[in-house]
């Protein structure tokens, strides 16, 4: 197993314990362009949760308190998935090799 498949798929499972940071000093740091292709991806997957948190906010200050309800209902479900799908870009770097 290659460090570049092992740092691509780290960026991704970063979702866990580093968050934002870890894939963004991969990013920074990495001169392959593959590992920082993943984990410029990685990045994005991870900053969206936080946009979901701020519009679910702003949400709640609907005229409706379902409309609410039902926004952030769904955006958890988003950010839910987002985790899911980092976990399923995780593995399958470490096990396909090169995914992209």
């Amino acid at each position: 197993m290659s460090t570049r498949y092992i740092l691509a798929s780290l960026s991704y499972f970063s979702i866990f314990f580093a968050g934002v940071i870890l894939p963004l000093i991969i990013m920074l740091v990495t001169n392959d362009e593959y590992v920082r292709r993943h984990a410029g991806r990685a990045l994005v997957s991870h900053i969206l949760p936080y946009f979901f948190v701020v519009v679910g906010l702003f949400s709640l200050f609907a005229v409706h308190p379902f409309f609410s309800i039902g926004i952030i209902l769904l955006l958890g479900a988003i950010a839910l998935i987002l985790v899911v799908w980092n976990v399923y870009m995780g593995i399958r770097v470490l096990r396909d090799g090169r995914v992209f």
